[in-house]
């Protein structure tokens, strides 16, 4: 059977299973076809519920249900979950009926619990029917996995040898705070002798701050409540700016380039579909539900689209997803890896020689132009850019004030007339402009419009030089911008994490210029910025309780972290090299000019190279980057190794993984279901706020003084015992004049669940009937003691839910309610005003076509060329693994490895064939091996292989000796091929360690590669 057939047959099973009820009849059932032997099916698990003698639901004695948050992985959904009372123990997790991710019709919040789970049950179960996704299931496990970490664990050997014995956590933290000869190997400082607020970490360099930069930090993001109160003690207690993050490595390089296309401030964005009513969807390094936005929801509105509206839609992308299914309105076109952007400019090249384009809404220049035309949003289309070397203004937008017309604000040249207005004006605008004009001054001065310079740039490069690169035929990318243009506003362009590339940067800016060509942006079945919260509903940090400020605190503003995220032009390297009478370019070593990464990856680069400056001590929470970062390479792991080179290294998680096994110290960490929650998703419109509490008692050994170790009661104690600002009795201010304490975890979780609570106007009241279907009583035991009576109730109402999800009018006519005006960029000036650290040549205002390049302007070809590595790599998100689902039991069932996925044509030209065992090797990454899998659902000249397997160091995967008894690893987690090391880094670049980026950004690549593969 193949891949695809597999896989369809799989989808049709998983729907079947989905379809389990939630509660059961006190009559029993029987079949004629009873079979005997049920000792093989085990015992079942009782319902949530039962229908009594009388006809009414019960919940199931010896049992509680809640409504929680997953964190299987970043979509974070919403949670059922049944725990056995009497075990302390989850034992069936599902969907949540009121939340719009699990639920295609959610159930309105004032409906009661009760309510809720019979709505699950009976006719009405399939129209209710709230799913979760496998990653979710399986979470029940993840409490008690076997191979989670809940002692205080010492490094016992070698630093990562996976030898441990273990400790009290007063001892760990003894040590941790004071050093000594901790482990035979020599003195070791500690966190109380690195921190020095009065000493440059970097001497004669004062952009780079002061010692408490020693300390380097890399954590999770994603997890808001907790991840808020981590950056806020490495900030603004400790004073580190050195705090590292996934997103470098994730997609971060096309969010901010894809914001570039959607706001002139410089922030990062994602568009989602507006599947109630898209007509037609392009979908780039992805489809439907493969990755990115929730499965649930997006399977959900994939299948809605399908039937209702016979959607038309197209996947640009390596490989063939299961999505592009038979006898469905859809098309897959083959794409070689790491080209989007050849295919994107394409697309647009034609869009704008052939005019299948929104004018109407191209032509407003304005917000007053754009609401006379009935418009949301207005564009910079039509705005004229100086591009004169000599000017002053040269890249700016030309200013009225220069021509007589206004003040700062940019011209345009009136619509069917040659006469110069200000976009003040209201005036519609022509599009297409290369003129010289007299200002002034009378000086001739040479203007174009943002529209004609991404024409220019487009038609620089052939169709036919596009579809070469691409390997999509001419006549795909014309039909591609015929159907854009033809749906125009019920058409959408999205990608998540889809692209990855040395140009992904300028590849998440075209799929936001594609959605402004046909007017899609904020429009009715067009391209939408919903995802749940908007600014302030999922963030805590303020309202009842000020938890963002600290009196006292340190202020890390102009202090560049060791990324180098900042203007090179600002730092003391630049001004030297100018007052010495030299070039100041290129630098000695990238900057981050565009946007600032806080590149984990990069951060250890940096430390491995011991420029600008080394880390003395390193804690890593919830964060894995040595596995997750593409082209992280042996001297960065060699130089955390080394306790000479880093002295300290502190682990807190649930499980050891490749990163925190070179943990000195390791502190367990609450789980996913240990854990208050208040988050935003992806995937659903509705305004919602995801929420839970902990489920289960933790089982993480507790504190001399009974408090459970985790990351937060760490931290705190690291700050009450240092002193540090922010922390102990009277730490937080409330509104109200009051002062509370900051001393356990509950102590900030209740506050941020306050803060939450109290911006939700429109919360249900709960009952006591509400308390028993929600396990209310367990989940508010800890809070009603940090709370007011009126603050508790609140947090109350928003647990019972599972958060808080309000339904309104979705559309304002042609748009979506509540949407702000833009002004959409085509042209971006700020951008053009950067200048590249190698290079010292300006950022393009426009999105650009090039080579892939590595820092120094070289193409990869002249380093790594197609005769020895005459293939390209592609990674991808499989669908059931993420973060931490490796490590579930039902994750290894359902998805137990993965493969190295080329075309049978590709193989053949090779001598492989299908089950071949093989060998992935790069110019200098570490090579793989994997088994071969052949079909004809893979680009030709491609290479797709899926991340989140291989964990042969992490998720028990591994052996580990604890106390002495060595604890074998677990075959079923290290299955499968690990791909990110093998991925080579920039040749071109300083030191021995080096990673491969984006050509704009701090970002890293781990597409488009070049590499071969080898029969082992």
């Amino acid at each position: 059977m193949d891949r695809r057939k597999f896989l369809t047959q799989a989808g049709i099973l998983s729907v079947t299973g989905a379809a389990t009820a939630a509660c059961s009849t006190v009559i029993p059932q029987t079949s004629k076809h009873k079979h005997e032997d049920v000792t093989r099916f085990g015992t079942p698990i009782k319902t949530e519920c039962y229908m009594d003698s009388n006809g009414e639901l019960q919940p199931q004695p010896g049992f509680r249900m809640a409504y929680s948050r997953c964190f299987s992985c970043f979509n974070i959904c919403g949670l059922r979950v049944r725990i056995d009372e009497a075990n302390d123990s989850i034992v069936k997790v599902g969907g949540n009926p009121f939340c719009e991710n699990n639920s295609g019709s959610p159930l309105p919040l004032n409906t009661s619990v009760r309510k809720s789970y019979q709505l699950l049950t009976g006719d009405a179960g399939l129209e209710n029917r709230a799913t979760t996704c496998a990653k979710g299931a399986s979470s029940a496990n993840s409490v008690d996995d076997e191979r989670r970490i809940t002692q205080v664990l010492k490094r016992a050997g070698k630093r990562g040898e996976g030898k441990w014995i273990t400790i009290s956590y007063e001892q760990a933290l003894n040590e941790m705070l004071n050093g000594g000869n901790l482990f035979g190997e020599g003195h070791v400082d500690g966190l109380k002798a690195i921190r020095h607020l009065d000493k440059s970490v970097k001497p004669g360099h004062p952009e780079f701050g002061n010692q408490a930069n020693h300390l380097f930090a890399t954590y999770c993001s994603e997890d808001i409540i907790r991840g808020s109160f981590y950056m806020r003690f490495m900030q603004q207690s400790w004073g580190t700016t050195n705090i590292g993050n996934k997103d470098a490595y994730c997609g971060a390089q096309q969010a901010f380039g894809f914001g570039l296309g959607i706001d002139l401030e410089m922030e990062e964005w994602l568009n989602d579909v507006d599947w109630q009513n898209v007509e037609y969807g392009l979908f780039m390094g992805t489809s439907p539900g493969s990755s990115g936005v929730s499965i649930n929801c997006v399977g959900r509105g994939l299948a809605d689209s399908r039937v209702d509206r016979k959607i038309k839609y197209v996947c640009v992308d390596p490989i063939l997803r299961t999505t592009v299914a038979a006898d469905t309105n859809a098309q897959w076109l083959a794409i070689k890896p790491g080209q989007d952007a050849a295919f994107s400019f394409g697309v647009i090249r034609t869009m704008l020689e052939e005019q299948w384009f929104n004018k109407q809404h191209l032509a407003c220049p304005s917000e007053k132009a754009a609401q006379a035309a009935g418009e949301l949003n207005y564009t910079n289309a039509s705005h004229l850019v100086v591009m004169d070397e000599s000017h002053p203004d040269n890249r700016h937008f030309a200013k009225a004030s220069d021509f007589g017309l206004g003040g700062d604000e940019a011209i345009i040249i009136k619509a069917g007339t040659n006469e110069l207005v200000s976009t003040v004006s209201g005036e519609k605008a022509e599009l297409f402009i290369d003129t010289t004009l007299t200002d002034l001054s009378g000086r001739k001065v040479t203007l174009v419009s943002s529209l004609w310079l991404l024409r220019q740039e487009a038609q620089r490069t052939s169709m036919q030089i596009y579809a070469d690169k691409c390997g999509i035929s001419v006549t795909d990318m014309r039909q591609v911008a015929k159907d854009l243009g033809h749906f125009g506003r019920r058409a959408c362009v999205a990608g998540n994490t889809g692209a990855n590339a040395s140009d992904s940067f300028v590849v998440g800016w075209l799929w936001a210029v594609m959605n402004t060509l046909v007017g899609s942006h904020d429009a009715k079945g067009g391209s939408i910025y919903g995802n749940g919260p908007i600014d302030g509903y999922f963030g805590g940090l303020e309202g009842i309780y000020d938890l963002a400020n600290i009196d006292n605190g340190i202020d890390l503003d102009g202090v560049v972290n060791a990324c180098r995220d900042g203007r090179y032009e600002n730092s003391t390297e630049y001004k030297q090299k100018v007052a010495q009478g030299n070039n100041p370019y290129p630098a000695s070593t990238p900057w981050n000019q565009v946007f600032p990464t806080s590149n984990a990856a990069e951060q250890w680069t940096s430390h491995a190279n011991a420029d600008p400056y080394q880390a003395k001590a390193f804690f890593v929470w919830r964060n894995n980057f040595l596995y997750a970062a593409a082209s992280v390479g042996e001297e960065v792991k060699a130089s955390i190794a080394d306790p000479k080179r880093l002295p300290l290294v502190i682990g807190i998680d649930c499980h050891m993984n490749e990163t925190n096994r070179f943990a000195d110290y390791f502190i367990p960490d609450r789980s996913m279901h240990e854990e208050y929650a208040a988050d935003r998703m992806w995937g659903p419109h509705m305004l919602s706020v995801v929420a839970g509490s902990p489920l289960v008692t933790p089982r993480t050994v507790k504190t001399e003084k009974g408090e459970h170790v985790c990351m937060e009661q760490l931290l705190i104690d690291i700050a009450l015992e240092m002193d540090l600002p922010g922390y102990g009795k009277n730490a937080i201010k409330s509104a109200d004049g009051r002062q509370v304490d900051l001393l356990t975890f509950d102590d900030w979780n209740a506050r941020y669940m306050a803060n939450i609570a109290n911006k939700c106007d429109e919360l249900p009241q709960v009952t006591d009937e509400d308390r028993i279907w929600a396990g209310l009583d367990y989940a508010m035991k800890p809070l009603k003691l940090k709370l007011t009576a009126a603050e508790a109730s609140k947090v109350e109402a928003l647990l019972s839910r599972g958060g808080y999800y309000v339904s309104d009018d979705r559309y304002n006519g042609d748009f979506i309610k509540d949407a702000e005006s833009k002004c959409l960029p085509i042209y971006h000036p700020e951008i053009a005003q950067l200048k590249h650290s190698y290079s010292g040549k300006s950022f393009p205002g426009i999105p650009t076509f090039n080579e892939h390049r590595f820092w120094n302007g070289d193409t990869w070809e002249s380093h790594w060329p197609k005769k020895e590595y005459p293939l390209v790599f592609s990674s991808y998100k499989p669908t059931t693994r993420s973060n931490y689902s490796v490590a579930f039991k039902g994750i290894a069932e359902i998805s137990p490895t993965n493969f190295v996925y080329m075309h049978n044509d590709t193989a053949a030209s090779m001598l492989l064939k299908d089950r071949d065992n093989v060998q992935l090797v790069s110019a200098n990454g570490q090579p793989t091996v994997g088994i071969l899998q052949t079909d004809s659902g893979v680009a030709k000249g491609a290479v797709c292989v899926s991340i989140g397997f291989g964990h042969q160091k992490g998720f028990g995967g591994d052996d580990r000796i604890i106390d002495g008894v060595e604890i074998k690893g677990i075959k079923q987690r290290a299955t499968g091929t690990a791909v990110n090391q093998m991925i080579p880094s920039d040749p071109t670049r300083p030191g021995k360690a080096s990673l491969l980026r984006d050509y704009w950004t701090g970002a890293t690549c781990r597409h488009g590669v070049p590499l071969r593969v080898e029969k082992v």
